[in-house]
């Protein structure tokens, strides 16, 4: 998924990357700011994004929020340590604490974690891979066989209930807007109406998004910021339908959880249509072979 992803972004960027091998570490920090330390806890967005996604996989009402933040973090830095290599001396680990605590009570605080906490708890490690019971998985990885190749992802978590599955992915994006502007209305239907504190976007004969570094809105910021991982979001729902078939005929929900500033976001219905997933999945890998 993630090398569709940096297709879309910039196809000449993954043709160097990915074809040629010709950039630098150095230079790949440039274009892709998941991979550049940000100060003052010299932590880079990937990392940051991991340790976060580990949190939201491990909590339980029972443990300290901060000790389980911590713990999750150890266990990246573990993990990551050869990978981080002179970079693991440079993070100032306080400060990292400090910068992620609040997107782990955000999670915390949100309907997200509400509908979490509210479906059957599956003993992962002693239960089979979903098979259409109601239940809830945590990072769950699959392999989906298209006609041009296959592809891997990994669902943050499933949700399956007795009215619909729901696929979400935890974002940790700086949605940056400009709180000084008065916002301006959006053109219709390319955003819906706010409903339950959740918007629901659709992206209908949009070239790719251009790159923004200021938005007039919180609207429109998580629109841009929503645009970028809609192929992901119809691969990941087109995996769910393939991989569970009892659920084929089942209402499919995908929500971005964006932990700053603690807001969903939904794809239209449209977009997640059996028929629409498969065409964006296929041609998107048929763009990154030719």
């Amino acid at each position: 998924m993630t090398q569709l992803i940096n297709y879309q972004r910039c196809p000449r960027q993954y043709y160097f990357d990915r074809v040629l091998q010709l950039p630098a570490a150095d230079q790949m920090a440039v274009w892709n700011n998941a991979e550049a330390p940000e100060p003052p806890a010299n932590l880079t967005a990937t990392l940051k994004g991991s340790v976060i996604h580990r949190f939201c996989e491990r909590y339980t009402p029972d443990q300290n929020v901060e000790e389980c933040l911590r713990t999750s973090f150890e266990e990246v830095l573990r993990l990551r340590q050869a990978q981080l290599s002179d970079r693991f001396v440079e993070i100032d680990q306080k400060a990292a604490m400090r910068a992620m605590l609040p997107l782990a009570k955000n999670y915390l605080a949100s309907d997200v974690y509400k509908r979490v906490e509210a479906v059957p708890k599956i003993a992962e490690h002693y239960s089979p891979r979903p098979a259409g019971a109601e239940g809830l998985w945590s990072e769950l990885s699959f392999r989906l066989r298209r006609r041009l190749g296959v592809l891997n992802g990994i669902i943050d978590k499933l949700l399956i209930t007795p009215s619909e599955i729901e696929i979400i992915d935890f974002k940790t994006n700086r949605i940056i807007y400009d709180k000084s502007e008065t916002p301006r209305a959006l053109p219709t239907p390319r955003i819906r109406a706010p409903k339950d504190g959740q918007f629901a976007f659709d992206f209908e004969d949009e070239g790719p998004p251009k790159p923004v570094n200021r938005h007039p809105s919180l609207a429109e910021a998580l629109k841009t910021a929503a645009e970028d991982y809609q192929l992901q979001m119809q691969a990941y729902a087109l995996a769910v339908r393939e991989l569970l078939p009892s659920l084929a005929g089942a209402n499919v929900r995908v929500t971005l959880h964006f932990l700053d500033p603690n807001v969903e976001v939904n794809l239209a219905d449209e977009l997640l249509h059996p028929v629409r997933c498969e065409q964006a999945v296929d041609e998107g890998m048929q763009r990154t072979i030719f």
